[in-house]
Order: C-alpha cells, then structure tokens, then sequence
C-alpha cells in the first residue's frame, strides 16, 4: 500500500491551494480518497504505483507542495476516512513529508525499498520542473491523446518543431523515468495487516 502526505509550501504566504489539489488528486482510483488532515495539508492511500507515479508528476509540476510518500501495510480493516487510518505506510509517510522539506524537488519516501524509488521519482520531477512553458505545454498535448503529427497540427506548429520541442522537453526520458518509478514501487507493494498479523508480537 502507498501513503500519501502532501503539504502546502509557504502556506502562510499564500492563498489555500488545499480545495484544488483535493479535486485533482481525487479523480484518480484510490483505496482512500485524499482528505484534508491538518492545516494546509491532505492525505491519501492507494494500491496502485502507476497511480503513484502519475500523481507525483501532477503535483510536482505545480512546485508548490512537498510530498511524502510511506511504502508498507495499512491496518486492516481500512476506516472509511483516511485520517482514521493507521499502520507503518502511514507512519512512513508522515517521515517522508518531514523530510522532503529538505530535498531539492520536494519529495521524499520512506519504507521498505523506498531508496531507489526515491531517486528515480527525484530524476523525474528534475525533467518535469525544468520544462519551459512550451515544452510543458507540448507535453500536456501528448498525454490528450493523438499521433504528433495531429497534435502538431492542434498546436499550430510544424510536425519538426513539434518533434524539437518534445525532445527540448525530454519527454521521451519521461516516459522512461515513470516505468522505472513505477518497476521499483511496484515490489515495494506490500497491502493491508489483518488485525491477526497486528496481533503478533
């Protein structure tokens, strides 16, 4: 199971971005809909890393949250409401969005396997930020769906220049990074302890 805590940069110099990112995370299928749980921040849980991955993308575009990420087992039976819920992903979670405070993207994870994990989410946010607007903007039109010719076409542009800017973007890099995100996620999965396995000493 994934935990997700995502925190508000500079929130007190800011307007509340809380109600948007809600909106935005919640779209998604998730174990547990993301909640408001303190202040400027939301939690989430989900079983699915490919869900991970293209979460963290749509965050970290925005550069204006820090994101933890716990890997391990949620306590089951899963509450209704995230913020009821509890067990090692979420305790991981919670360290990680501390930490991530620190880090030069603004994300961390924590759990079982989570090093590597961390760095190949690192590399891909590194691609994702340092995007221009028009490099991000060719991007987006690639993940509407189409060949880059019709894209192209869409945007106003020559297929060549469009081919450029996807290049300039290092959206195909992209595309790796998230497979690779995703691969080492993946085996870190390890879903829900029965009230049996919590029983254990």
């Amino acid at each position: 199971m994934f935990a997700l805590t995502i925190d508000q940069r500079r929130s007190r110099q800011s307007a509340d971005a809380v109600p948007g990112l809600l909106a935005d995370l919640n779209r998604y299928p998730l174990v547990r809909e993301f909640e408001r749980t303190a202040g400027d921040e939301v939690q989430g849980l989900c079983d699915d890393p490919a869900v991970v991955v293209d979460m963290v993308c749509s965050v970290v575009a925005t550069q204006q949250w820090w994101i933890g990420i716990g890997l391990g087992a949620v306590d089951e039976p899963i509450p209704p409401s995230v913020r009821a819920s509890r067990g090692p992903a979420l305790i991981a979670a919670r360290a990680a969005v501390e930490r991530s405070s620190s880090s030069p993207v603004g994300l961390a994870v924590e759990g079982k396997g989570a090093r590597h994990a961390e760095t190949a989410l690192h590399a891909l946010a590194r691609v994702i930020t340092d995007r221009t607007e028009a490099g991000a903007e060719a991007v987006a039109a690639m993940a509407a769906g189409g060949t880059q010719k019709a894209v192209a076409r869409r945007l106003g542009i020559s297929p060549q220049a469009f081919s450029r800017r996807l290049q300039v973007a290092r959206w195909s890099e992209e595309q790796r990074l998230r497979d690779l995100a995703i691969h080492l996620l993946a085996p870190s999965e390890s879903g829900v302890r029965s009230p049996e396995a919590r029983a254990e000493p």
